[in-house]
């Protein structure tokens, strides 16, 4: 899937000159002209105590879209020819979310292009598309695991992956892992736990939507839709920034229109890439086993869920053990012999809850058939399933600006 592209479009030559000395100006454009916020670097009063400014910019804005926004900015700086650069997630301003989407880059271009217009008309006016470049393009494809439990102890061991130059970064978090320097002009990657960060934005979108944010409001109702939420469950993204420097090296065009183009003919180009990309991390895990699931890591679990937190904020013992423990009888006797032991109440809560904590309802009742199956190839855990990255009720979305950019 393309999650994430950053389109620059310069200026038309018409509205630039540059010195003998090669810095580079604007002929009869003022940029308070072009209707975008400007800040200044230098702020001074005169002797007359008027306030000047001077080493005018434009900072990153927003600008609107039907769901989420799309960063822009207009770069002016002397040293290089004027240029508008846009970037955003084309999977989000198309359908409203990126748990899955479209791998064509011109519908997503096509998306940015439209809103940029839309937005400021006369500035989209004054680029020259034909020129316009790539800096990066985001590729991502997931593997599915059986139960966020499991993903999560799959992140944890990927944390100690590196293999030549594809370097494991200092920046880690609980949900995701990284590869690759900040400052890389290659490649850079990152694994993540899509369900946890779906239910965080969702959480934050639903607080913008309670302000009336009309954006809010649209992608909070499309990622209420309990397939999507279900969808996210186990499943471990893996995520490339690609480069503009990495692509060049790799003989792929960086014009935007260039590289429609070449995608149109190589309609696999992103899952090639995504695959060479990343062919140094799957090749450092060849021959590693890994055990899914022991007593210590299924504890935690139970014991940093909501579901044992009492009022107090401090995790239940006796919730807590009584969780622990028809986990391990799961196990050993299996969900249907446990049935009978258990009123239906008591065992209908206890299996509700556990499924609360991560251990879906199909994982549990296949565990102790499984458990002898515990320890497996870990790149046969993360196999990514180009053909299995999209739901069977997925329609690819098209741009509403329907005029063809290649």
């Amino acid at each position: 899937m393309l999650d994430h592209l950053c389109i620059n479009a310069p200026f038309e030559s018409s509205f630039y000159s540059v010195d003998a000395e090669g810095r580079y100006f604007f002929i009869d454009v003022d940029p308070h002209s072009l209707e975008i916020p400007l800040a200044s670097r230098s702020v001074y009063k005169d002797e007359d105590g008027e306030i000047h400014n001077s080493a005018l910019f434009h900072p990153f804005e927003s600008v609107p879209t039907h769901y989420t926004a799309m960063a822009m900015k207009v770069f002016f700086d002397s040293s290089y020819e004027p240029y508008v650069q846009i970037k955003a997630s084309p999977a989000k301003l198309l359908q409203g979310h990126n748990v899955f989407g479209s791998d064509n880059i011109e519908q997503g271009a096509m998306e940015m292009i439209g809103f940029l217009a839309e937005a400021y008309p006369l500035l989209s006016r004054m680029l020259d598309w034909t020129k316009a470049w790539v800096s990066h393009i985001d590729v991502t494809y997931s593997a599915r695991v059986k139960d966020q439990t499991t993903a999560k102890k799959v992140l944890e061991y990927l944390g100690n992956v590196s293999n030549g130059q594809t370097r494991q970064s200092k920046k880690a978090y609980d949900t995701s892992r990284y590869w690759g320097g900040e400052t890389s002009r290659l490649v850079q990657h990152k694994c993540y736990l899509k369900h946890d960060e779906f239910m965080a934005q969702f959480s934050d979108l639903k607080q913008q939507a309670l302000k009336m944010d009309k954006s809010a409001i649209r992608v909070v109702e499309i990622m209420s839709d309990q397939r999507l939420v279900d969808w996210t469950i186990g499943l471990l993204r893996f995520e490339s920034r690609l480069k503009k420097r990495w692509l060049e090296r790799n003989g792929i065009p960086t014009n935007l229109f260039e590289l429609i183009r070449f995608q149109k003919q190589n309609p696999n180009l992103l899952q090639t890439l995504w695959t060479k990309a990343t062919h140094s991390i799957f090749e450092a895990l060849r021959g590693q086993t890994m055990k899914l699931t022991d007593d210590k890591s299924v504890l935690e679990a139970i014991e940093r869920s909501e579901v044992v937190m009492t009022k107090s904020g401090k995790a239940s013992p006796t919730k807590v053990r009584n969780l622990f423990a028809m986990y391990c009888l799961i196990r050993e006797k299996g969900i249907v012999e446990l049935k009978a032991n258990y009123s239906k109440a008591s065992f209908h809560r206890l299996i509700a809850d556990l499924c609360l904590i991560g251990f879906s309802k199909a994982y549990l009742q296949n565990l102790h058939t499984e458990k002898a199956n515990n320890i497996i190839p870990f790149v046969k855990l993360i196999e990514i399933d180009f053909n299995q990255q999209l739901p069977e009720w997925y329609v690819e979305p098209n741009s509403q600006f329907n005029y063809k950019i290649a």
